[in-house]
Parts: C-alpha cells; structure tokens; sequence
C-alpha cells in the first residue's frame, strides 16, 4: 500500500513537471508568435477611428448646444460620422491620411473655402462648420499618420428624385456654376484639363489591366484621340469653364419631402469644364431620360447652352466615364470588384449617351 501510494506521488510530480514545461513552451511558443513585430515595425494603411475620440474632438473643439452624440456612419474613401446634439446633426469627414502629405494646406482647403462662399450665397450644399477657433478643419493623429477632419452641415432627405426635383438639381448647378465665377478666393484645386481626364485615365487603366484586353485597350487610345480632337477645338462660351462640382452624378444630394435640396460629397471639386458637370449627371441617370430632359431643362433656365454644347454633352459622357474608370484602379477602398464583368459593363457604357 506505501509502495502505491510512493507511485501515485511520483506520477503526480511527473504530471506536474510536464505539465509545467509544456505551458513554459506555449508561453513561449505564444510570445514568438504574437510579438514577431512591435509596434514601431508595423504600417497602417487606413485605422477606423472610435466614434468617443470623435465626440472628445467635436467636444473640444466646436461650440455645439446639448449632449454631443457619436456614431460611426461608413467607411469608404473617406470616414464618416454622424454628430447629434438635443437639436441639430452634423456628419463629420475623417479625410485619408494620404491627403495630409500629397495636398498642400491650401489645396485641402480650397473646398472649404469654395463651400463656405457658396453657402453665403445661398447655393444649397451641404457646408463646412467653422470650429471655436475659426479654422474649417482639424487634425486627428491617426495610426497611419494626421488625418483631416472636417464638420458639415447635414443633409436632411433622401437621394430619391423624381421630375420635378431632376429640375431643380439643375437649377442648382447652374446657380453653383454662375455663384462660382464670382468667388474670388484662392483656386488651389486640380486642373482637370485634357491630361488629366483622357490621358491619365488611359495609362492609369492599361497598367491595371496589364496586358489583359488588348483589344479594348486599342479602343481606348483611338477614343482618347477622337476625344482630344473634340475637346481640343471646341468653342469655349462665357462660363463654360470655371470652379466645377466634379461628382454631380445624381446620388450626391438630398431632397426632402417639400423638395429642399442639399448637395454634398465635393470632393472631386476641381477647375474644369462646365460640360463635364452636366454629363456626369447624364452618364449616371440618363438612361431615365424624363429625368435628363428635366434636369437640362432646369439648368437652362439659369444659364443657356448653345445648340454645340448641348451636343458636346455626349462627348463629356463617354470623357466621364473614361475618367472613372481610371479613377477606380487607384481606390483600394472602392466597393467594386474589377472583374471581367466590370470592364466588360464600362468599355460597353461607351456605347451610351
């Protein structure tokens, strides 16, 4: 019975070492494992902020009544927030770290600016709210690096539109085109001019694809030319270049029930032509065509297009959808998967208009 019980003992501090060794090596194991790289070894392509550090930032540094509320809204190619207090909403705008070191100061704020002066004249966009101290904009020190951060005013409504709010979209546009020929701040803002809308677009394209449709790809340069021969010789009429939306496609506005607009999502803001506005809207809604006969109509009664401008708007179609295209390969945030199907649908689109 001693001897037993001598066994049990033994076999007990056997147990108890092995088992001891074996933790000491998944400990180990565990440490290699998970701290292969500190923290300074590690790069953060984009963080998703915590809706509370927005709040302690709004709460910081903006002069807002009642209890500040927070919540994340999306993320895409920027962060977006929706800011609530007892009486108002706000969205803030988490800006990709990237427009901190490849925009100078004044070109970020070039859209602020311009959005500010467009609110002052009543053109109905969304706009930038000023903070305690004055400036349009912050900066929150992100993983990644600063990122911008930008309050707006809210949009009440819905992005459903029927006839009669097409019509008073263009309206809009055209008060936003003739407002903006007024505007005499600072134009730190992209030239979208030919380069930048055929043939960057083109190269951006065939390095993506990589030798794959080559056939299309030969498309593209023969449409390219076609395109810059238009554009290139086409008569410029009084207003027709200027201070452009960029994104006016038909899905970056609210209407309300009694048909109060508010435009929003600037970002693609740029100089360019007064053309390319109008037929972004027709290349993304057209295909409902009372809803492009409404919104044309609606822009001419603020500011009328000659007969060739109206004509030329096919050609900005097909030069909007070569420039999305583009712009597309370079978003890695972008909610499309660029497949066979995808091309197939965007060089087809070309075909439209």
């Amino acid at each position: 019975m001693q001897l037993f019980n001598k066994k049990i003992l033994f076999s007990s501090i056997l147990f108890l070492i092995f088992s001891l060794l074996g933790f000491a090596s998944r400990a180990s194991s565990d440490e290699n494992e998970f701290f292969d790289l500190d923290q300074s070894e590690v790069s953060v392509i984009k963080s998703l902020i915590d809706p509370l550090t927005i709040k302690r930032y709004v709460e910081k540094n903006f002069a807002l009544e009642g209890g500040i509320k927070s919540a994340f809204l999306s993320q895409g190619v920027n962060d977006i927030y929706l800011i609530e207090t007892r009486g108002a909403k706000y969205i803030l705008r988490l800006s990709r770290a990237d427009k901190y070191t490849t925009m100078t100061q004044a070109e970020f704020l070039f859209e602020l600016n311009w959005l500010d002066f467009l609110h002052q004249q009543q053109v109905p966009v969304s706009y930038p709210v000023r903070r305690i101290d004055k400036h349009l904009c912050g900066l929150i020190q992100a993983p990644e690096g600063p990122r911008y951060a930008t309050l707006f005013s809210y949009a009440e409504g819905t992005t459903v539109m029927n006839v009669e709010q097409a019509l008073i979209l263009g309206k809009a546009l055209a008060e936003l085109h003739a407002a903006s020929d007024r505007y005499e701040g600072s134009i730190d803002c992209v030239n979208l001019d030919i380069d930048h809308l055929l043939y960057q677009p083109v190269q951006r394209i065939k390095d993506f694809l990589n030798g794959a449709y080559p056939e299309k790809c030969a498309y593209l340069d023969v449409l390219v030319e076609q395109l810059f021969q238009y554009i290139s010789t086409m008569e410029i009429t009084k207003g027709g270049v200027g201070i452009i939306a960029g994104d006016v496609h038909g899905y970056n506005q609210h209407f309300t029930a009694g048909n109060q607009l508010t435009l929003f999502d600037f970002e693609f803001c740029a100089k360019g032509y007064r053309l390319y506005d109008i037929a972004t809207f027709k290349w993304c809604r057209g295909a409902d065509v009372e809803l492009w006969h409404a919104f044309l109509e609606g822009y001419q009664s603020v500011r009328t297009l000659t007969e060739a401008e109206i004509e030329g708007i096919a050609i900005f179609v097909k030069v909007r959808n070569l420039w999305w295209m583009g712009a597309l390969t370079q978003l890695s945030e972008s909610s499309y998967k660029l497949d066979r199907k995808f091309w197939e649908r965007a060089f087809a689109q070309f075909n439209q208009g």
